[in-house]
């Protein structure tokens, strides 16, 4: 059974209406999580003329579980004996944006089948915005501390985005105009990017004005990554257990900082302004 797709420009939509209760088949998967019954998901992936893509790494999240596997020459894969719950499912090829289904329902019985399509990627013509933080600061027209929660249905989502919904722990530097705490986060896809990032992630992210009520996280362009496997250069910082757990290329010095500390050396760049 596939659910729909959920839908890091970050795309601040206000107004949000309220998350969903699970679904009787939600809470039965989740009644089930406790029991030693598995499932498997299966499928194929195409690009947009119907060819197979062989080589394709597909990611399954779910329940603190992590499993992956690759389409063979067929462009088809198969994740078994996975624990009866809840799945992200991620597809990555080099030169194509990822693609991401939510909330797949694994149970006992048949496999649950995904087959995906997934796009190549545009060329990036993007411009890498440098300088040091109190410069991002002054570049950015919003700086959020935020929470993301799981992706809920939504306006439509730029092709190579995914979009996460998601609420400000702390307003940082403030928009003109922003009115809610309730926003809608779309996270760059395109080729060389991880896949989306977990529910309930924080992090603290610096944002410039993309259209009316929509922001995008300076330097979110996996084009404009320094070195292969230096990282996103998006300017956000990734929070876990209080303390900074990933930064920008360039800001290395901020690992392993508190969440507290990080963020009162923000609002005295701020003061000094």
């Amino acid at each position: 059974m596939k659910t729909s797709a959920g839908a890091f420009v970050i795309y601040a939509a206000m107004n949000l209406s309220p998350a969903l209760g699970q679904s009787p088949v939600d809470s039965a998967i989740v009644a089930a999580q406790g029991s030693t019954m598995t499932g498997s998901i299966v499928g194929c992936i195409r690009d947009t003329t119907q060819q197979p893509l062989p080589g394709a790494t597909v990611v399954a999240t779910g329940n603190v579980i992590q499993r992956s596997t690759v389409t063979d020459v067929t462009g088809c894969y198969e994740l078994k004996d996975l624990p009866l719950a809840l799945y992200r499912v991620t597809a990555r090829l080099a030169a194509f944006d990822n693609v991401t289904r939510d909330r797949l329902i694994v149970g006992p019985a048949d496999p649950t089948r995904l087959d995906l399509t997934m796009r190549l990627s545009p060329i990036c013509e993007c411009v890498n915005v440098p300088g040091s933080l109190a410069e991002h600061w002054d570049h950015a027209v919003a700086v959020f501390h935020l929470r993301l929660a799981d992706s809920e249905p939504g306006p439509s989502t730029p092709q190579g985005y995914y979009r996460h919904s998601g609420s400000v722990i702390r307003i940082l530097k403030q928009p003109a105009g922003f009115h809610s705490l309730a926003v809608s986060v779309l996270q760059n896809q395109r080729s060389g990017t991880p896949g989306p990032y977990d529910v309930g992630q924080e992090l603290v992210a610096f944002m410039e004005s993309s259209e009316w009520n929509a922001y995008q996280i300076t330097n979110d362009e996996p084009g404009l990554a320094v070195a292969p496997g230096s990282g996103s250069p998006a300017i956000a910082f990734l929070v876990r257990d209080g303390r900074i757990q990933r930064a920008p290329p360039g800001f290395s010095r901020y690992l392993g900082m508190s969440i507290d500390s990080f963020v009162e050396e923000l609002l005295a760049i701020s003061r000094r302004k």
